[in-house]
Protein backbone atom coordinates (compact mmCIF):
# COMPACT_ATOMS: atom_id res chain seq x y z
CA UNK A 1 0.00 0.00 0.00
CA UNK A 2 1.51 3.45 -0.96
CA UNK A 3 1.09 6.00 1.67
CA UNK A 4 0.42 9.97 0.74
CA UNK A 5 3.50 11.28 1.89
CA UNK A 6 4.81 14.97 1.61
CA UNK A 7 8.06 16.31 1.27
CA UNK A 8 10.08 18.49 3.42
CA UNK A 9 13.04 21.05 2.66
CA UNK A 10 15.67 22.46 5.01
CA UNK A 11 16.41 26.26 5.17
CA UNK A 12 19.63 26.57 2.49
CA UNK A 13 22.95 27.19 4.08
CA UNK A 14 25.81 27.72 3.18
CA UNK A 15 28.19 24.94 1.98
CA UNK A 16 31.79 24.88 2.85
CA UNK A 17 34.08 23.96 -0.27
CA UNK A 18 37.63 23.75 0.07
CA UNK A 19 40.11 23.43 -2.86
CA UNK A 20 43.49 20.96 -2.06
CA UNK A 21 46.26 19.60 -3.66
CA UNK A 22 45.78 15.66 -2.77
CA UNK A 23 48.96 13.56 -2.16
CA UNK A 24 48.79 10.07 -3.46
CA UNK A 25 50.67 7.05 -1.82
CA UNK A 26 50.78 3.75 -3.14
CA UNK A 27 50.75 2.14 0.44
CA UNK A 28 49.28 2.73 3.72
CA UNK A 29 50.73 1.75 7.14
CA UNK A 30 47.91 0.14 9.46
CA UNK A 31 47.64 1.38 13.23
CA UNK A 32 46.29 -0.21 16.32
CA UNK A 33 43.70 2.20 16.67
CA UNK A 34 40.04 1.67 16.34
CA UNK A 35 40.82 -1.89 14.25
CA UNK A 36 37.47 -2.78 13.15
CA UNK A 37 36.84 -6.84 13.07
CA UNK A 38 35.90 -7.56 9.70
CA UNK A 39 34.35 -10.42 10.32
CA UNK A 40 31.45 -7.99 11.22
CA UNK A 41 30.33 -6.33 8.13
CA UNK A 42 28.09 -3.80 10.25
CA UNK A 43 31.09 -2.40 12.74
CA UNK A 44 31.62 1.29 12.97
CA UNK A 45 31.76 2.92 9.78
CA UNK A 46 31.09 -0.06 7.82
CA UNK A 47 27.65 0.20 8.74
CA UNK A 48 26.73 2.46 5.65
CA UNK A 49 28.85 0.92 3.10
CA UNK A 50 27.07 -2.53 3.32
CA UNK A 51 23.55 -2.68 2.52
CA UNK A 52 21.72 -4.64 5.38
CA UNK A 53 23.44 -2.90 7.73
CA UNK A 54 21.14 -0.10 7.15
CA UNK A 55 18.23 -2.32 8.30
CA UNK A 56 20.19 -1.91 11.74
CA UNK A 57 20.94 1.52 12.32
CA UNK A 58 18.05 2.79 15.15
CA UNK A 59 16.92 5.89 14.15
CA UNK A 60 17.16 9.05 16.23
CA UNK A 61 15.02 11.80 17.98
CA UNK A 62 12.13 12.23 15.65
CA UNK A 63 11.35 15.82 17.43
CA UNK A 64 14.61 17.56 15.56
CA UNK A 65 15.50 20.78 15.72
CA UNK A 66 15.70 21.60 12.38
CA UNK A 67 13.07 24.44 10.34
CA UNK A 68 11.53 22.02 7.77
CA UNK A 69 9.14 23.20 5.81
CA UNK A 70 7.30 21.95 2.67
CA UNK A 71 9.48 21.36 -0.54
CA UNK A 72 8.89 24.03 -3.02
CA UNK A 73 7.72 23.66 -6.54
CA UNK A 74 10.74 25.36 -7.70
CA UNK A 75 13.04 22.18 -6.64
CA UNK A 76 11.22 20.39 -9.33
CA UNK A 77 10.39 17.12 -7.41
CA UNK A 78 6.35 15.39 -8.16
CA UNK A 79 6.24 13.51 -5.17
CA UNK A 80 5.48 11.14 -3.31
CA UNK A 81 7.74 8.96 -2.44
CA UNK A 82 7.28 5.45 -3.97
CA UNK A 83 8.31 2.68 -1.79
CA UNK A 84 10.34 -0.22 -3.29
CA UNK A 85 9.42 -2.90 -1.52
CA UNK A 86 10.04 -7.21 -2.44
CA UNK A 87 7.37 -9.02 -1.05
CA UNK A 88 7.95 -11.52 1.64
CA UNK A 89 11.41 -9.74 2.58
CA UNK A 90 12.44 -8.58 6.12
CA UNK A 91 14.19 -5.20 3.90
CA UNK A 92 14.41 -3.50 0.31
CA UNK A 93 17.19 -1.32 -0.56
CA UNK A 94 17.05 0.89 -3.82
CA UNK A 95 20.92 1.75 -4.74
CA UNK A 96 21.07 2.49 -8.48
CA UNK A 97 18.96 4.30 -11.14
CA UNK A 98 19.59 4.88 -14.64
CA UNK A 99 18.59 7.04 -17.62
CA UNK A 100 15.89 4.92 -18.74
CA UNK A 101 14.42 4.72 -15.15
CA UNK A 102 15.93 1.24 -14.15
CA UNK A 103 16.60 0.66 -10.53
CA UNK A 104 18.98 -1.80 -8.49
CA UNK A 105 19.45 -2.39 -4.90
CA UNK A 106 19.43 -5.37 -2.88
CA UNK A 107 16.53 -7.00 -0.46
CA UNK A 108 17.34 -9.50 2.50
CA UNK A 109 14.23 -12.74 2.39
CA UNK A 110 14.77 -15.95 4.75
CA UNK A 111 17.81 -14.63 6.19
CA UNK A 112 19.62 -14.66 2.49
CA UNK A 113 20.60 -11.33 1.01
CA UNK A 114 19.86 -10.87 -3.12
CA UNK A 115 20.51 -7.82 -5.45
CA UNK A 116 17.71 -6.84 -7.88
CA UNK A 117 17.12 -4.89 -11.22
CA UNK A 118 13.61 -3.22 -11.13
CA UNK A 119 12.47 -2.67 -15.30
CA UNK A 120 9.24 -1.46 -16.29
CA UNK A 121 7.72 -2.85 -13.00
CA UNK A 122 9.64 -6.32 -13.10
CA UNK A 123 11.48 -7.58 -10.27
CA UNK A 124 14.69 -9.56 -11.54
CA UNK A 125 16.73 -11.06 -8.53
CA UNK A 126 20.49 -10.89 -9.22
CA UNK A 127 23.11 -13.70 -7.55
CA UNK A 128 26.55 -13.83 -8.33
CA UNK A 129 27.19 -17.58 -9.29
CA UNK A 130 28.19 -19.33 -6.00
CA UNK A 131 27.35 -16.24 -3.14
CA UNK A 132 26.20 -16.47 0.21
CA UNK A 133 25.38 -12.59 -0.44
CA UNK A 134 24.74 -10.59 -3.55
CA UNK A 135 24.29 -6.57 -3.78
CA UNK A 136 23.72 -4.48 -7.10
CA UNK A 137 24.70 -1.06 -6.63
CA UNK A 138 24.79 0.92 -9.66
CA UNK A 139 23.85 0.40 -13.40
CA UNK A 140 24.43 2.86 -16.26
CA UNK A 141 22.55 3.18 -19.63
CA UNK A 142 24.15 0.32 -21.53
CA UNK A 143 22.14 -1.67 -18.16
CA UNK A 144 25.46 -3.14 -17.22
CA UNK A 145 25.31 -3.83 -13.54
CA UNK A 146 27.73 -3.63 -10.40
CA UNK A 147 27.67 -4.57 -7.01
CA UNK A 148 29.14 -6.58 -4.24
CA UNK A 149 29.18 -10.32 -3.02
CA UNK A 150 30.38 -12.42 -0.25
CA UNK A 151 31.35 -16.26 -0.05
CA UNK A 152 30.59 -18.67 2.87
CA UNK A 153 33.29 -19.20 4.91
CA UNK A 154 35.41 -16.66 2.95
CA UNK A 155 36.64 -13.06 4.62
CA UNK A 156 35.48 -10.25 3.65
CA UNK A 157 33.70 -8.27 0.48
CA UNK A 158 34.38 -8.87 -3.31
CA UNK A 159 32.81 -6.85 -6.33
CA UNK A 160 31.48 -7.94 -9.49
CA UNK A 161 30.73 -6.39 -12.72
CA UNK A 162 27.14 -8.27 -14.73
CA UNK A 163 27.32 -7.50 -18.74
CA UNK A 164 25.08 -8.89 -20.88
CA UNK A 165 24.09 -11.39 -18.92
CA UNK A 166 27.71 -12.43 -18.12
CA UNK A 167 29.14 -12.16 -14.50
CA UNK A 168 32.81 -10.97 -14.20
CA UNK A 169 34.87 -10.56 -10.95
CA UNK A 170 36.59 -7.30 -10.37
CA UNK A 171 37.67 -7.18 -7.11
CA UNK A 172 40.69 -4.64 -6.54
CA UNK A 173 43.84 -6.85 -6.23
CA UNK A 174 43.84 -9.43 -2.72
CA UNK A 175 42.50 -6.56 -0.82
CA UNK A 176 40.08 -8.08 2.00
CA UNK A 177 37.01 -5.58 0.55
CA UNK A 178 36.20 -4.20 -2.40
CA UNK A 179 33.11 -2.16 -2.80
CA UNK A 180 32.29 -1.03 -5.96
CA UNK A 181 29.69 1.63 -5.73
CA UNK A 182 28.56 3.08 -8.70
CA UNK A 183 29.46 2.56 -12.58
CA UNK A 184 29.28 5.58 -15.68
CA UNK A 185 28.26 5.58 -18.56
CA UNK A 186 31.47 4.95 -20.80
CA UNK A 187 31.92 1.83 -18.05
CA UNK A 188 34.03 3.65 -15.52
CA UNK A 189 33.61 1.59 -12.15
CA UNK A 190 34.11 3.68 -8.48
CA UNK A 191 34.59 2.72 -5.42
CA UNK A 192 36.64 2.01 -2.16
CA UNK A 193 38.94 -1.04 -1.16
CA UNK A 194 40.73 -1.68 2.09
CA UNK A 195 41.85 -4.16 4.37
CA UNK A 196 41.69 -3.46 7.96
CA UNK A 197 39.56 -0.30 9.50
CA UNK A 198 37.81 2.20 7.54
CA UNK A 199 39.62 5.21 9.05
CA UNK A 200 42.85 3.43 8.16
CA UNK A 201 43.58 2.08 4.83
CA UNK A 202 40.48 2.81 3.02
CA UNK A 203 41.25 3.77 -0.79
CA UNK A 204 38.85 5.51 -3.16
CA UNK A 205 39.76 4.11 -6.93
CA UNK A 206 38.17 4.42 -10.36
CA UNK A 207 38.77 1.30 -12.58
CA UNK A 208 38.75 1.28 -16.11
CA UNK A 209 38.70 -2.18 -17.46
CA UNK A 210 42.01 -3.66 -15.98
CA UNK A 211 43.55 -0.12 -15.05
CA UNK A 212 43.09 1.07 -12.07
CA UNK A 213 43.69 4.84 -10.16
CA UNK A 214 43.54 5.06 -6.59
CA UNK A 215 42.71 7.76 -3.88
CA UNK A 216 43.25 8.57 -0.90
CA UNK A 217 42.79 11.39 1.69
CA UNK A 218 44.72 10.86 5.33
CA UNK A 219 42.54 10.49 8.27
CA UNK A 220 43.15 12.49 11.62
CA UNK A 221 43.41 8.99 13.41
CA UNK A 222 45.80 7.58 10.62
CA UNK A 223 47.51 10.57 8.84
CA UNK A 224 49.59 8.11 7.05
CA UNK A 225 46.80 5.99 5.94
CA UNK A 226 43.96 6.98 4.10
CA UNK A 227 39.97 7.15 4.79
CA UNK A 228 38.07 7.61 1.18
CA UNK A 229 35.49 5.94 -0.74
CA UNK A 230 34.41 7.02 -4.37
CA UNK A 231 30.68 7.10 -3.93
CA UNK A 232 29.35 8.11 -8.02
CA UNK A 233 31.44 9.41 -11.44
CA UNK A 234 29.67 11.80 -13.82
CA UNK A 235 30.71 11.42 -17.63
CA UNK A 236 34.34 10.66 -18.43
CA UNK A 237 35.15 10.50 -14.92
CA UNK A 238 35.20 14.22 -15.00
CA UNK A 239 33.27 14.45 -11.41
CA UNK A 240 33.37 12.16 -8.57
CA UNK A 241 31.59 12.43 -5.42
CA UNK A 242 32.21 10.61 -2.45
CA UNK A 243 32.92 10.39 1.27
CA UNK A 244 35.94 10.62 3.72
CA UNK A 245 35.81 9.41 7.48
CA UNK A 246 37.97 12.13 8.47
CA UNK A 247 37.55 11.58 12.54
CA UNK A 248 36.35 8.62 14.58
CA UNK A 249 32.56 8.99 14.74
CA UNK A 250 33.10 11.96 11.60
CA UNK A 251 32.64 12.22 7.79
CA UNK A 252 32.72 14.78 5.06
CA UNK A 253 30.98 14.65 1.70
CA UNK A 254 33.82 14.96 -1.24
CA UNK A 255 33.43 16.48 -4.94
CA UNK A 256 36.05 15.98 -7.25
CA UNK A 257 35.74 17.95 -10.79
CA UNK A 258 38.75 18.23 -12.93
CA UNK A 259 40.96 16.95 -10.42
CA UNK A 260 40.30 19.93 -8.14
CA UNK A 261 38.42 18.70 -4.54
CA UNK A 262 36.05 20.55 -2.82
CA UNK A 263 33.61 19.35 0.66
CA UNK A 264 30.06 19.78 1.43
CA UNK A 265 29.04 19.71 4.74
CA UNK A 266 25.19 19.74 5.31
CA UNK A 267 23.61 22.33 7.39
CA UNK A 268 24.99 21.84 11.25
CA UNK A 269 26.22 18.53 10.64
CA UNK A 270 29.45 16.28 11.40
CA UNK A 271 28.39 13.63 9.09
CA UNK A 272 27.92 13.99 5.68
CA UNK A 273 27.74 11.16 2.86
CA UNK A 274 27.43 12.18 -0.76
CA UNK A 275 26.46 8.88 -2.47
CA UNK A 276 25.72 9.51 -6.45
CA UNK A 277 26.03 12.67 -9.49
CA UNK A 278 24.09 13.48 -12.31
CA UNK A 279 25.24 14.11 -15.68
CA UNK A 280 23.77 17.62 -14.71
CA UNK A 281 25.61 17.90 -11.32
CA UNK A 282 23.10 17.12 -8.88
CA UNK A 283 24.62 15.13 -6.06
CA UNK A 284 22.61 13.22 -3.78
CA UNK A 285 23.49 11.69 -0.30
CA UNK A 286 22.99 11.91 3.55
CA UNK A 287 23.86 13.86 6.86
CA UNK A 288 23.29 13.70 9.84
CA UNK A 289 21.57 16.69 12.03
CA UNK A 290 18.54 17.30 14.73
CA UNK A 291 19.00 13.54 16.58
CA UNK A 292 18.71 11.69 12.73
CA UNK A 293 19.57 10.46 9.15
CA UNK A 294 18.43 12.62 6.42
CA UNK A 295 18.94 12.40 2.57
CA UNK A 296 20.08 15.23 0.98
CA UNK A 297 19.82 16.68 -3.00
CA UNK A 298 22.33 19.46 -3.76
CA UNK A 299 22.25 21.25 -7.51
CA UNK A 300 21.78 24.61 -8.34
CA UNK A 301 18.92 24.50 -6.60
CA UNK A 302 20.63 25.15 -3.09
CA UNK A 303 20.54 22.20 -0.68
CA UNK A 304 17.09 20.20 -0.15
CA UNK A 305 16.94 17.61 2.98
CA UNK A 306 14.60 14.83 2.01
CA UNK A 307 13.16 13.21 4.60
CA UNK A 308 9.87 10.38 4.01
CA UNK A 309 7.64 10.99 6.67
CA UNK A 310 6.97 8.73 9.89
CA UNK A 311 10.38 7.38 9.13
CA UNK A 312 13.60 7.40 11.50
CA UNK A 313 15.82 7.88 8.73
CA UNK A 314 15.96 8.64 4.79
CA UNK A 315 19.27 8.12 2.72
CA UNK A 316 19.59 8.88 -0.78
CA UNK A 317 21.88 6.49 -2.43
CA UNK A 318 21.27 7.09 -6.69
CA UNK A 319 20.40 10.05 -9.28
CA UNK A 320 19.95 9.55 -12.69
CA UNK A 321 20.17 12.43 -15.64
CA UNK A 322 16.84 13.61 -15.52
CA UNK A 323 17.01 14.06 -11.19
CA UNK A 324 14.86 10.84 -10.07
CA UNK A 325 16.40 9.40 -6.54
CA UNK A 326 16.34 6.26 -4.74
CA UNK A 327 17.68 5.44 -1.54
CA UNK A 328 16.65 4.00 1.66
CA UNK A 329 14.14 4.40 4.47
CA UNK A 330 13.65 2.57 7.67
CA UNK A 331 10.54 2.61 9.88
CA UNK A 332 9.00 0.82 12.44
CA UNK A 333 7.81 -2.03 9.68
CA UNK A 334 12.33 -2.13 8.33
CA UNK A 335 14.13 -1.22 5.75
CA UNK A 336 12.60 0.47 2.43
CA UNK A 337 13.50 1.15 -0.76
CA UNK A 338 12.04 4.43 -2.48
CA UNK A 339 12.14 6.77 -5.72
CA UNK A 340 11.35 9.91 -5.97
CA UNK A 341 10.54 11.21 -9.63
CA UNK A 342 11.85 14.64 -10.88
Amino acid sequence: MRATVRLRKALLFGLVGLALCVGRSAAAQGTAVNQEPMEDMCAGEMQWMVGWCIDMIPGGDMNGALDLRALTASAGYQGPFEPIDVAGATGTRAFGINPQGDIVGSYTAGGVTHGFVLRDGVLTAIDYPGAASTEAWGINARGDIIGRYTLAGVPGVRGFLRSKGRFTDISIGNHLITLPTKIGASGEIVGCFHDANSLVDMFGYVQRGSAVTQFMLPSTVAPTGSAAMHNGVGPGGRTIVGLTFNAPGRSRAYVITDGNLSYIDGPGSTVTQAWDVSPTGTIVGQYDAGGRTHAFTFSADGFVTLDVPASTLTVARGVNPRGDIVGVYNDAAGAHGFVLRK
